[in-house]
């Protein structure tokens, strides 16, 4: 080879690996982003300069001189951080994933455009008072000088898809609280009763009907038979009309079979994962644990707080940690990146967190079409024409689609006629179309100067519906159920679709605020709520037909609080990462029989003498949950007859009561379960998986760092440290579980307690401050973040000045 020769391959090489090279750390700065903001940066829309002191974690404080100064500055930092989740909680709210997404995204669009959360929003802008939506807009201009300032590449989603931001609206502030709201509805579960009704007829599905067990604890009452009773509900419940109920425990009583005679089948289609996990983006908390201690129990003298709302558990979190200062607030807490405020925490005055209430605020409706024209449906007065309007979905790659979305009385159409078949179509109604002041709420309760004021703030918590504990710093504390709670017709909630056209069914109202469960400062001395059912009354009834959470979680936290006279922050925080399993433990001896039934005596052996803790090294553990799904499979293969259909996991718990056992279904799920675990630790077949839209892109997700997988995960179903998992078998993935934890010492708000997020502040997959939460989530440690001046200038690493610029 020639000199010359060689000489032109060395400078091309060179050139190639310097391209190369130049490529990848460009990659690498988009992945990495920009880091946090400091130094002064000029901006319109501020009457006064905002200080931004960030602390080692990322989190910031924003200390302005006016509350819309500090939403603004909360609005320019949420766009810096979290632009990519921003646009994509737009996205699901107006139903354009497949301007992004292509066809692959369209049937999640079609569903989004048919319940029109977006639509929704506006509704609710014309009821917020014109101070909330000057503070919305001062929010909303935060963002958009952020984009309008931006320095460098945008987001590495935003640089992959080849897409841009849209500036921030009010609109798109408000809606959020509906996206908050979607995910607590009952609209799954209320399509896979509508299904397994089509496919077991009206008899056989009274089977699946969820009912609260007698022995489970409540929120308001304690245990059955504890302190107070009926006297600590605040009004009288006799006050609300309660009709008699027409469905009861076994049979349909006497709801007719509908149709009369059905000449096919409707389908009711439960949403597709993927559409279920973008509504699931925004969502304010599907399960959760709360509790609130009086001082009496407290070392400190003053009242304790504790909370972990349960969520996906996505890359980024949810959540967004900020503390915001201005005069007449000082608060700290989670906040939702795209709306002003911090949604849980706490103030200088006021501590609170929330869990799901588990309000069935929405039904099904089967509408009969006018069999003499198919453009009217039936009513109680007779024929009304559907209202129809028509909107245009782009696609990527592909051409415009027009979508068509019918609605009735009640609500949108969700599950259609299909051809030749019964003359029915579905309509959904649900609390959260109507107009709500959530967000105003929120901005009330963050300002709120004690127990009482914020109880009168969180009467206008339109929806989501949540158990809210809360204490203040002069020593009151108590319980509030929030959000809206329908007065059906009937008397009570259906789990089944139910006819339309009768009236027999239809809302007449709400329940008061004032009458919602409630409590104040009860004389056992705290408040647990884990999505258990808040009392055994007729107004209970009211809010649900029996399906809350089972009560294991609230039986072992309340449990746990009564085994000490006086707790600290310490038990509070030890008591959230506790492993310990009710359920686990009511059930382990039916399923040591069942092992040793099948001749798996170690097994068995091993079961009885388990505490039913899922923690890491746990092999019965894992023996344990893998005969529970095992079970599950073959019961469900039973109750249909070989198909498939919807069972949840509360069907397990009532075979198991109801059956002598063990039966050869239990003995055959426990060999596929030592089959399955395969003499494997818990920590070795459950793992945490933080999702991203992007993470399962081969060649893109692993070098861009989208997410997080493999995550050796403690906990399990029914155990305070919470892990829902998926999976018929090992292994099994965790993608739901606590989405934050937070514990409040009223007496002591500078100095202990704190918060942590499963993840980091930063949106950017290989920030510095993406996942660098998630050690700390992971050992149940807390970060503390400071209400003073001082505390905060004492954790600040990094500095950003936001300067207002000269008014021309």
């Amino acid at each position: 080879m020639s000199r010359r020769r060689r000489t032109v391959l060395v400078w091309f090489g060179g050139v190639v690996l310097v391209v190369a090279v130049v490529g990848a750390l460009s990659i690498s700065r988009v992945l990495q982003g920009p880091g946090l903001p400091t130094g002064d940066r000029t901006v319109a829309g501020i009457g006064a300069p905002v200080e931004i002191l960030f602390d080692s974690l990322g989190v910031p404080h924003i200390w302005a001189q006016s509350v819309p100064d500090a939403y603004f500055g909360q609005g320019y930092v949420h766009a810096t951080q979290r632009l990519w989740q921003m646009e994509l909680v737009k996205r699901v709210s107006e139903g354009r994933l497949s301007e992004l997404f292509g066809e692959a995204a369209l049937g999640t669009d079609r569903f989004l455009r048919t319940i029109g959360l977006g639509r929704a929003a506006l509704g609710s802008l014309e009821i917020l008072s014109p101070e909330f939506v000057s503070h919305a807009e001062a929010y909303a201009a935060g963002v958009n000088r952020a984009l309008e300032t931006w320095e460098g590449p945008l987001p590495p989603e935003f640089v992959l898809l080849r897409a841009e931001p849209e500036p921030w609206t009010v609109q798109r502030v408000v809606a959020l609280e509906k996206i908050m709201a979607w995910d607590l509805s009952e609209y799954q579960a209320a399509m896979g009763m509508g299904n397994a009704r089509e496919t077991l007829g009206d008899s056989a599905v009274a089977a699946l009907l969820p009912e609260y067990p007698e022995w489970g604890v409540t929120i308001v009452e304690g245990w059955p038979g504890g302190q107070g009773g009926r006297t600590e509900v605040g009004a009288d419940p006799s006050s609300v009309a309660v009709a008699p109920s027409t469905q009861v425990r076994g049979d349909l009583g006497g709801l007719a079979p509908v149709p009369d005679d059905p000449a096919g089948t409707l389908v009711f289609k439960p949403l597709p994962d993927h559409t279920a996990r973008f509504l699931e983006l925004g969502s304010i908390s599907r399960a959760s644990n709360s509790w609130v201690l009086g001082g009496a129990r407290s070392l400190s003298g003053k009242p304790l707080l504790a909370n972990d709302m349960h969520l996906g558990l996505d890359a980024p979190n949810i959540w967004f940690l900020v503390g915001l200062h201005a005069p007449g607030m000082n608060v700290v807490g989670m906040s939702l990146p795209g709306a002003p405020g911090v949604v849980a925490g706490h103030s200088d005055a006021v501590a609170w967190g929330f869990t799901n209430a588990y309000v069935d605020d929405s039904d099904l409706f089967l509408e009969r079409v006018d069999p003499s024209d198919s453009t009217r449906y039936l009513t109680p007065w007779g024929s009304e024409p559907f209202q129809v309007r028509e909107e245009v979905i782009e696609v990527r790659g592909a051409a415009d689609v027009l979508h068509t979305v019918r609605s009735t009385r009640h609500g949108p159409v969700v599950v259609q006629s299909e051809p030749g078949g019964r003359p029915e179509v579905v309509a959904f109604q649900w609390v959260g179309f109507q107009p709500a002041r959530t967000l105003e709420a929120v901005a009330a309760m963050n300002r709120a100067p004690s127990a009482p004021a914020f109880v009168d703030a969180l009467a206008d918590l339109g929806n989501p519906h949540q158990n809210v504990v809360f204490a203040d710093t002069a020593g009151e504390w108590g319980y509030w159920m929030a959000g809206r709670i329908p007065i059906r017709a009937s008397g009570r909630p259906s789990n089944l679709p139910v006819p339309g056209w009768t009236g027999a069914y239809d809302w007449e109202g709400t329940v008061p605020f004032s009458e919602h469960p409630h409590v104040l400062a009860p004389q056992r001395g705290y408040v647990a709520t884990a999505n258990n059912a808040q009392g055994r009354d007729s107004l209970a009834n009211l809010v649900n037909d029996g399906g809350w959470a089972r009560p294991y979680r609230a039986g072992r936290i309340s449990e746990l609080i009564e085994a000490r006279d006086a707790h600290d922050v310490g038990t509070m925080a030890g008591l959230q990462m506790d492993l310990v399993s009710l359920f686990a433990l009511r059930y382990r001896a039916r399923a040591a029989e069942a092992f040793r039934a099948a001749g798996l005596d170690a097994e068995g052996a091993r079961l009885d003498a388990w505490d039913g803790a899922a923690d890491l090294p746990s092999r019965e553990a894992a023996l344990f949950h893998s005969w529970i799904r095992s079970l599950s499979r073959g019961l469900r293969l039973e109750f249909y007859g070989g198909r498939g259909g919807y069972f949840p996991l509360y069907m397990v718990e009532k075979a198991l009561d109801s059956r002598p056992g063990p039966d050869s279904l239990e003995v055959l799920a426990a060999r596929e379960a030592a089959t399955a675990a395969d003499d494997r630790a818990w920590g070795e077949v459950h793992t945490l998986t933080l999702d991203h839209p992007l993470s399962r892109i081969p060649l893109i997700s692993g070098p861009a760092g989208f997410g997080r997988r493999g995550i050796a995960r403690e906990g399990s179903t029914h155990s305070v440290n919470v892990s829902w998992f998926g999976g018929a078998e090992p292994p099994f993935v965790s993608t739901h579980g606590p989405s934050q934890r937070h514990v409040v010492d009223l007496a002591d708000l500078d100095g202990s307690g704190g918060f942590i997020l499963p993840g980091g502040q930063s949106g950017y997959p290989r920030g510095d401050h993406a996942f660098d939460q998630l050690p700390r989530w992971l050992r149940g440690e807390l970060w503390l973040l400071p209400l003073s001046r001082e505390g905060v200038e004492a954790r600040t690493v990094a500095r950003l000045r936001l300067v207002p610029a000269r008014m021309p």
